[in-house]
């Protein structure tokens, strides 16, 4: 429990903008609940923050690692909020977003354990139809849901559809006519959501227009560029720019001797081979490889896609972070998934590692988390 400390509200202002780091607040906020009170987005330090990798559920407990890129290291952090042995949990905006094994859905803030609950997942069209390992896939907040105007957007019932919700408000989910296309990632760009399917098609979701139940193809993916084998497909914001990145890799799975696959064997080899990356300009449906973000890196996962700031001492310019978010590996493997992570350099195309441990869980996958009040 954190203790108190008799200092002037100023003073605790003046320390909490000479933290450097949020790994470095996280450890002063958790003796200190004044100083936590204390720091807040406008008075904390100005230096980007980096994000942490939330690392797979483990069997034992409640307590979830999270490694800070910037200080190489584990922290942990209790949370038996998301300690349900089922619980799915998905990030954006620095925010928790868990489904649980009784349809529930929750927002929850790893560092406070604030809680906002969402609608049930029984409101969810078509519910009665699908599973519980197949509801929610992906979930994208507008804003942080301490602000009014917060939307939450999900890619629900095995990629096929799209839902949005206004937390404390909505008592159910809407579901989006979207011609049941497979849907890989959504993202709040410029005050509306768009989402990405299968083909490479980037779809507009006005939920605040006139239709907001149908979605618009607002820009097509080139054939030419379309690269041999599309693993995932993510949008990113980067420098006020949206991204459309490819992930390329290889999935095999294991076969009897007729050479047909075999359903007893859960194995599963897969694993990333590469990236492309896109700038689209959905006025006129350009399309423009990027061979170099600049002084940017893109964090992918089975998280909101994101980019941050980099930053010398840890996060490397020009790379893509990817976590694994190959969900097959999930489905009845005793190992389950968790070990295609690393860094890839778009220079020249090589791939390092950014946490060597160990990452791998039957229950859900490692992701990136951005720092948030």
């Amino acid at each position: 429990m954190g203790i108190m400390l008799d200092l002037p509200h100023d003073l605790l202002v003046y320390i909490a903008e000479k933290v450097d780091s949020f790994e470095d607040f996280v450890a002063l906020g958790g003796v200190c609940k004044a100083l936590r009170s204390a720091a807040t987005k406008e008075n904390f330090s100005r230096r980007p923050q980096i994000p942490w990798l939330m690392l797979a559920q483990r069997e034992d407990g409640d307590v979830r690692g999270f490694y800070s890129l910037s200080k190489g290291m584990i922290r942990t952090v209790t949370l038996p909020e998301a300690n349900d042995k089922r619980c799915r949990c998905l990030a954006s905006e620095g925010w928790l977003i868990t489904a649980e094994s009784d349809w529930s859905m929750t927002l929850l803030h790893p560092l406070s354990r604030r809680q906002i609950r969402l609608p049930h997942m029984s409101t969810l069209e078509d519910h009665d139809s699908v599973e519980y390992d197949g509801c929610i896939w992906k979930a994208v907040l507008s804003s942080s849901p301490s602000s009014s105007d917060c939307t939450v957007m999900i890619i629900q019932e095995c990629f096929l559809k799209l839902a949005f919700c206004k937390p404390g408000i909505d008592n159910a989910w809407t579901t989006i006519d979207t011609k049941l296309s497979m849907y890989f990632d959504v993202i709040h760009f410029n005050g509306n959501f768009y989402a990405v399917d299968g083909q490479g098609n980037v779809l507009l979701c006005d939920v605040e227009g006139a239709n907001p139940t149908i979605a618009e193809v607002v820009a097509k993916y080139p054939s030419e560029l379309q690269p041999t084998i599309i693993e995932k497909l993510y949008l990113v914001e980067s420098s006020g720019k949206l991204l459309v990145v490819s992930r390329e890799g290889v999935m095999v799975r294991p076969v009897d001797e007729t050479g047909d696959v075999d359903e007893d064997n859960c194995e599963l080899t897969y694993g990333t081979t590469g990236f492309q990356v896109f700038e689209v300009d959905l006025s006129n449906n350009g399309w423009t490889e990027v061979k170099n973000l600049g002084n940017r890196a893109l964090f992918l996962g089975h998280n909101s896609s994101f980019s941050v700031e980099a930053s010398r001492e840890s996060v490397k310019a020009n790379c893509i972070y990817f976590a694994d978010d190959c969900l097959e590996s999930y489905f009845g493997n005793p190992v389950g998934g968790g070990k295609d992570m690393g860094i890839y350099n778009l220079r020249d195309g090589s791939f390092t590692a950014h946490f060597t441990g160990e990452t791998c869980s039957p229950i859900t996958p490692p992701m990136w988390v951005a720092p948030s009040f």
